[in-house]
């Protein structure tokens, strides 16, 4: 693997590049010097926008049939759980389901119900569940503290800088609570050597494209041990969206805000709107209204990184081997990256640079990654953002032409990635000695879940230290410093007394919410599951939740926490959330609320703070008139600040919960029928 110092050496010709493996580095750590003249900046003016009649659904060119559950299963089975390809029968595959089911606390039923195929359907790191794997015989761990690794290649998806940040973080998890130290090294052979690939990428265990298999580690040891291989097909983000370094504009070097504000309208991604010349450009604030502060988005019209062409722009079209490319292009080259002559003849001048991952850049499809253009027509319509309009999944895509219609190139949109930090902490536990933890809790759970503020799990904790022994930091003062605090620990429901965050019934299902835990279950009579974690379902919500309801006409879920509230569709934060509560019509001196619920009885909405409880129209969206009112002179024997509520639908009764016990309510007459105890009564202990 070439090993980088700066664009300005790396003079190799295109066809010597074709035959490396690997893509050079260099690209990454060196950005070309700046352009004699930069674009100027953006033209204000509102974006244009019209209503459209909803569009069939068509077969896009390219697209990748989905699995079938069966086939899922039998992949998922036989690479975490070991069930032979050609062995998995029913009686051998129902055992290996009822294991996997185990593992993440799902009902043990040994079929394939809608709970497991989710749960197969998630991302997820590409080491076994089950520990007879060649990964991790016997437990071994490094024999020493001071332990080296060496990055040896980047993604393109992040700036070079912001990689080393994000692996020393996440080394730094390790270290934190035991004796080891890491150490980073340039050049000859690290314990732990780091790199990203696609598909097969050398080392017998080859990834699978897009989202599925994120990463994967080897155990300590010579040779591949301790070396983690990231997947490039992924989109490696900090976890709430990409990261991009903007060039030019007055903000130079900034990173984008997403969302930002442009004439009253939000921006998830960078845009085109306001400028005539198709640059995309972002905000480095929230209100670039207010604030004027920009930047344009990487692209390959602006500049080109590594290659032999000191960073001159692409050249479009261009020529090579007689053929003529009006794109960045991925044709001789066998590692998937996007290039293109920076004159119009590359046979002739053999001048080319590497097209930097811009803001737009697409996923799948059958456009090679090339960006987003917009506007786009579609069916006859015009689009100026990323539209699900034609998919029956729901997924957001665009054209990477100006007309879909006539050219159907298309690629699917960037979404929120994975977050380099966390997965790498992960992976660096494989990479320390640790296995798969049936914690949902932990770090070392197998599936990703972004969480904003991460702490290491007791869980965690434990692990590592039976391997390697605490920290041995001194403090500044005489002594050992303090320990480092320890995680959180994940709730166990008969083992403690929990008094529940919030309850809810989400599509026909109750779910109890405890920081940032949740249990489900199909009715009184069966016993929760779980836990898992929320982030799991609803990625964006805080830990800390204070009421959950669901509004059964539009089928969308709310969450509230502290003086903010969240509004999803499905699984899907609806655009614009979270707000503040006084945008529902709650006075200001409301900073958070106990607890909410839907009343099938008359269909309204029941916010409930303190002593007092309001009422909300869901169909005029605002409060009723003559609110708030006293709990205590509405709901006879209800008390005053709520732990959770909620009703089961069609059932005729309400369940309000306090501490460790509840009232069951009769609609109809409004009369406390039962209290019972939460703990005997609906979780099963």
């Amino acid at each position: 693997m070439m090993e980088s110092k700066g664009a300005a050496e790396c003079k190799l010709s295109l066809y010597s590049l074709l035959k490396l493996e690997q893509r050079s580095v260099c690209g990454y750590l060196k950005m070309p010097a700046k352009c004699t003249s930069a674009p100027p900046p953006p033209t204000l003016r509102h974006a244009e926008g019209r209503e459209m009649i909803p569009s069939p659904i068509i077969k896009f060119p390219g697209d990748v049939s989905p699995k079938t559950d069966k086939e899922l299963a039998l992949q998922y089975l036989n690479k975490y759980y070991g069930c032979p390809k050609d062995k998995c029968n029913l009686f051998v595959l129902k055992d290996t389901l009822k294991k996997m089911q185990k593992f993440f606390g799902l009902p043990e039923t040994g079929e394939l119900d809608q709970n497991t195929i989710e749960t197969m359907k998630k991302p997820r790191c590409g080491n076994p569940d089950v520990a007879n794997y060649n990964f991790f015989p016997r437990k071994p761990k490094w024999e020493k503290n001071l332990v080296t690794y060496r990055i040896l290649g980047y993604t393109p998806d992040l700036d070079s800088e912001t990689v080393d940040d994000a692996f020393a973080r996440a080394f730094k998890v390790w270290s934190d609570v035991t004796p080891l130290q890491f150490s980073r090294i340039h050049d000859g052979e690290a314990d732990i050597m780091i790199n990203f690939g696609r598909w097969e990428h050398g080392d017998g265990y080859p990834f699978d494209g897009k989202d599925g298999l994120l990463a994967h580690a080897f155990a300590p040891g010579p040779g591949v041990g301790g070396d983690s291989h990231f997947d490039d097909d992924e989109l490696w983000t900090l976890g709430e969206g990409q990261v991009v370094r903007v060039k030019y504009g007055n903000a130079d070097g900034e990173f984008c805000k997403f969302p930002f504000l442009f004439n009253d309208i939000e921006y998830n991604s960078c845009t085109a709107a306001g400028r005539n010349d198709g640059f995309l450009w972002c905000s480095t604030t929230y209100n670039f209204d207010t604030d004027g502060k920009y930047g344009f988005c990487p692209h390959e019209s602006l500049f080109t990184m590594g290659g032999n062409a000191d960073g001159q722009p692409c050249k479009f079209p261009f020529k090579f081997q007689g053929k003529t490319y009006d794109s960045c292009t991925t044709e001789g080259r066998q590692d998937g990256y996007r290039w293109c002559g920076t004159t119009d003849d590359y046979d002739r001048d053999n001048k080319f640079g590497f097209c930097p991952e811009t803001a737009m850049s697409t996923v799948g499809g059958n456009s090679e990654g090339n960006p987003c253009v917009f506007p786009f027509i579609f069916l006859g319509n015009k689009y100026d953002s990323c539209t699900s309009s034609g998919r029956q999944d729901g997924k957001m895509w665009c054209s990477t032409t100006s007309n879909y219609d006539e050219d159907r190139k298309w690629g699917f949109c960037p979404d929120q990635g994975y977050s380099l930090f966390l997965v790498a902490a992960h992976e660096f536990g494989h990479a320390m000695g640790l296995e798969h933890s049936e914690d949902p809790g932990a770090l070392m759970a197998p599936i990703y879940t972004y969480t904003k503020h991460f702490r290491l799990s007791q869980d965690d904790v434990r692990g590592i230290q039976e391997l390697y022994g605490g920290s041995t930091d001194v403090g500044p003062g005489p002594g050992p410093g303090p320990s480092p605090t320890l995680g959180p620990v994940t709730p166990q429901l008969c083992a403690q007394d929990i008094v529940f965050d919030a309850i809810a019934q989400i599509r026909g299902e109750i779910f109890f919410f405890k920081d940032r835990f949740i249990w489900r279950t199909a009715n009184q009579r069966s016993r929760p599951t779980g836990p898992l974690l929320v982030a799991t379902f609803w990625s964006e919500v805080p830990e800390k939740i204070d009421a959950v309801y669901e509004d059964p006409q539009e089928e969308k879920s709310v969450f509230f926490s502290g003086n903010e509230y969240y509004v999803y569709s499905a699984s899907t934060l609806e655009r614009g959330y979270p707000k503040k509560l006084t945008s529902l019509g709650l006075p200001p001196d409301v900073q958070r609320v106990n607890a909410a619920f839907n009343w099938s009885k008359n269909k309204k909405t029941y916010i409930f703070a303190g002593d007092k409880f309001w009422r909300y129209n869901e169909v005029k969206k605002k409060m009723d008139p003559g609110f708030p009112k006293l709990i205590a002179d509405a709901w006879n024997g209800v008390p005053d600040n709520l732990d959770a509520v909620f009703d089961v639908s069609g059932s005729g009764f309400s369940y309000f919960f306090k501490d460790w016990y509840y009232l069951k309510l009769e609609d109809q007459s409004l009369k406390i029928v039962k209290v019972g105890n939460v703990k005997s009564d609906w979780l099963g202990c």
